[in-house]
């Protein structure tokens, strides 16, 4: 749309994704897609830097209004699609977009990890929300804790000793495990790092959901797959580990972190599978 321009995160893929999606479908101009880093840098004054880089900025040229976060997108859509301006406005459905919104938003750079680039004068960072790193942290955690859970009593109940420890408190205990250890070898920013830490065992999570709707199908053509759940568990425990990994390399944070990530399921599996 004329003389409507979302300001981005340029560091954030998910923002230079969805963005380059409003240009594909014309709900903003190609030249309204503008990279925070470089507008705030021409015109320091235009917009509210400290909302604006943990909210997303919707600028209206025409009239000068600047409007942020979900107010701004339900704005923007609203004027294309009834639907989206109907019940963006609805104020209990606003209230909970906006609640959604600054979920994703705080966290959006565990959701989606990148190198910081070099725009530290006018970096679009989001700010440190201990509220809602906790919420996101007990969010992921009960998710993960569902799935794994369900994965467990489904197909590997053989596996299992008779009273295993409880699944959330072995996510909780590896939190402080790691927490310990990152504290230990000083590393810097574990606020950011348990983030990593949760949102990667969530990864894992989705992954076992995915293979065990696969084995569900599998069981009912009448396929036996004891040992293809041991295995796609094996393979999922890897897929963390690599994503852990690739984290702290991406966050120039030790890569002894990995070892403690280690030994910590080596000491913990012995009250889980029994031999």
């Amino acid at each position: 749309m004329e003389n409507i321009a979302l300001l981005y995160d340029e560091d954030c893929p998910l923002c230079r994704w969805y963005t380059r999606i409003f240009v594909k479908y014309r709900i903003i101009e190609p030249d309204g897609r503008i990279s925070y880093n470089q507008y705030v840098a021409a015109h320091p004054n235009d917009i509210d830097t400290n909302i604006a880089q943990t909210k997303i900025a919707c600028l209206n040229h025409q009239t000068n209004e600047v409007l942020y976060g979900i107010d701004g997108l339900v704005a923007l859509l609203g004027k294309r699609f009834i639907l989206v301006r109907i019940l963006g406005n609805f104020k209990p459905i606003n209230w909970l977009l906006k609640l959604l919104y600054l979920l994703f938003s705080y966290n959006r750079r565990i959701f989606a990890p990148v190198k910081k680039r070099n725009f530290e004068c006018v970096a679009c960072e989001p700010a440190k929300s201990l509220t809602w790193r906790i919420i996101f942290i007990g969010l992921m955690s009960y998710l993960t804790y569902l799935i794994v859970h369900w994965y467990f009593e489904s197909f590997l109940t053989d596996y299992l000793v008779l009273n295993p420890v409880n699944d959330i408190l072995l996510l909780l205990a590896q939190i402080g495990f790691q927490w310990l250890a990152f504290t230990a070898l000083g590393q810097e920013n574990s606020y950011d790092y348990l983030g990593h830490l949760v949102f990667t065992s969530f990864l894992g999570a989705l992954a076992l959901l995915v293979f065990g709707i696969g084995l569900k199908f599998l069981d009912f053509t009448g396929i036996h797959t004891d040992f293809l759940a041991v295995v796609c568990y094996g393979t999922t425990v890897a897929f963390m580990f690599f994503g852990h990994k690739r984290r702290l390399a991406l966050k120039d944070w030790s890569q002894k972190l990995s070892l403690s990530w280690i030994l910590f399921r080596l000491c913990i599996y012995p009250l889980v599978f029994q031999l």
